[in-house]
């Protein structure tokens, strides 16, 4: 994964998905991510995730800035503040975050992680 020199990943490329493991007692479908970047130290990393409808608790160890490609979410942070967010919006979820996440649809999404 830390490979040199550029590269580009074109609309039309096919991804080679790898199922993301659920926390205990999840018992949605499972998501799938395929991660196209991560540093030489791991603290960063890029990539695509995608999963069926779903509710749970938002807690990220890291912080995540996500771009949505489809599907349409609402997040609610712990003080009732809902954000509604869809194709085109970037959601901001920095490290210590306390919310909840409910896909409305099937949600994809590209992902750039910082680990502190």
């Amino acid at each position: 994964m830390d490979e040199q020199g550029v590269r580009v990943i074109r609309a039309d490329d096919e991804l080679t998905w790898e199922e993301v493991p659920r926390p205990e007692g999840d018992e949605n479908p499972p998501g799938e991510e395929v991660v196209v970047f991560r540093a030489g130290d791991r603290r960063f990393s890029t990539g695509f995730w995608r999963r069926a409808p779903e509710e749970g608790a938002m807690e990220p160890p890291y912080h995540e800035i996500a771009f949505i490609i489809e599907g349409e979410v609402e997040v609610t942070e712990a003080d009732g503040t809902v954000h509604r967010v869809g194709p085109g919006d970037v959601l901001i979820t920095p490290n210590g975050t306390k919310a909840t996440w409910k896909s409305l649809s099937p949600v994809k999404k590209f992902w750039a992680i910082y680990k502190e």
